[in-house]
């Protein structure tokens, strides 16, 4: 038997939790806002990535690599190690920028002084987070350093959590005191 619109619309409601007036109680959002900000997400994501790929990524590695060349050369690495590994191309690996810029831009009603708070926190922080990825490589592949394979595995976990933990912290501090 075919239940009346009223009914189902009822029992759609029952599913939601009490209290919560069908909203996600982290950037109080509707359901159809939290989807559009979803799709908003995926699709500046994508956007950005593409251009990471063809243009930016590859020019921020090299800021990255030249950031990190000098602390190479005090560790004691020769300009011929470094050369032998060619980190040059590795800006793949960095693209968690992509996702944090994707956020700022993304986030439904926020302020533009807390997006550009996110990015003025973030960027130096994965930044710092490539670098260490960087240095890292040469004990863990030239001297086959445990410990140097163990903060390169970390980095590249916590590399993929960073962006949406500060998101994570500075769109919900801003969304909670406003209620």
């Amino acid at each position: 038997m075919a239940k009346s619109k009223g009914k189902m619309r009822k029992e759609a409601k029952a599913d939601v939790a009490p209290g919560s007036d069908g909203k996600c109680d982290i950037l109080s959002l509707s359901n159809n806002q939290l989807l559009a900000f979803l799709l908003k997400f995926l699709v500046v994501a994508a956007a950005l990535m593409i251009v990471w790929f063809y243009c930016a990524g590859a020019f921020y590695q090299s800021v990255v690599f030249a950031f990190s060349k000098p602390v190479i050369l005090l560790m004691g690495y020769t300009k011929l190690q470094i050369a032998a590994l060619n980190l040059g191309n590795a800006y793949l690996v960095n693209f968690n920028l992509v996702p944090l810029v994707a956020l700022a831009v993304a986030t439904p009603n926020l302020i533009l002084r807390k997006r550009l708070e996110m990015l003025a926190i973030g960027i130096p922080i994965l930044f710092l987070l490539h670098v260490i990825d960087i240095l890292v490589r040469f004990p863990m592949y030239l001297d086959h350093s445990k410990f140097a394979e163990m903060v390169y595995v970390s980095i590249g976990i916590v590399g993929v959590a960073v962006p949406f933990i500060i998101w994570f912290a500075i769109a919900v501090s801003f969304h909670a005191g406003k209620r």
